[in-house]
């Protein structure tokens, strides 16, 4: 009786282990199956990430003149290109370089020369964006121009800001 008795808890144990074993496996396989899943997601969701930052590395920035169709209105109601405004400001911001003691439209002192135009970028119409340095120093203006005549722009100041490079 004791024999049978064995046998019997042997064959329940046995049985129990296979279950267990069975359910251990469809767990691990059903729990792969939802990793791939994830990564197979996730892999398509970079590739979409990806190609909308190349789609927005393509774009032109917005913040031009090139871009500005109401801008370009403005100037072709006065008889000029883009172009050529960009020409005639950039010529006279230069111009302004050759001053004594820097360019007046930097409202800063400068060390040694004074602060020189360097580069500028057209904002629209109205505004456009100038970086200056005087080799040690160097900053950005936001300058308000405005066309009075053929000959004549106005400049004018409207913010400033000095980056130095010893703070």
């Amino acid at each position: 009786m004791r024999r049978n008795l064995f046998l019997y808890l042997f064959i329940f144990a046995a049985l129990i282990a296979l279950i267990l074993y069975v359910n251990g496996r469809n767990y691990q396989e059903s729990i792969e199956k939802d990793v791939i899943s994830l990564r197979a997601k996730t892999q398509e969701q970079e590739a979409l990430l990806d190609s909308i930052a190349d789609a927005r590395l393509d774009q032109p920035l917005n913040f031009t003149l090139e871009q500005h169709q109401e801008a370009k209105n403005y100037f072709e109601k006065l008889g000029w290109t883009s172009e050529r405004v960009q020409q005639n400001v950039t010529d006279q911001l230069l111009e302004l370089n050759l001053t004594a003691g820097g360019n007046p439209l930097v409202p800063f002192t400068g060390q040694g020369r004074g602060f020189q135009v360097n580069d500028t970028r057209f904002v629209n119409h109205k505004w456009v964006l100038v970086n200056f340095s005087d080799n040690n120093q160097w900053g950005e203006l936001l300058v308000t121009y405005t066309i009075v005549d053929e000959e004549n722009i106005t400049l004018e100041t409207t913010a400033a800001v000095l980056n130095d490079r010893y703070r």
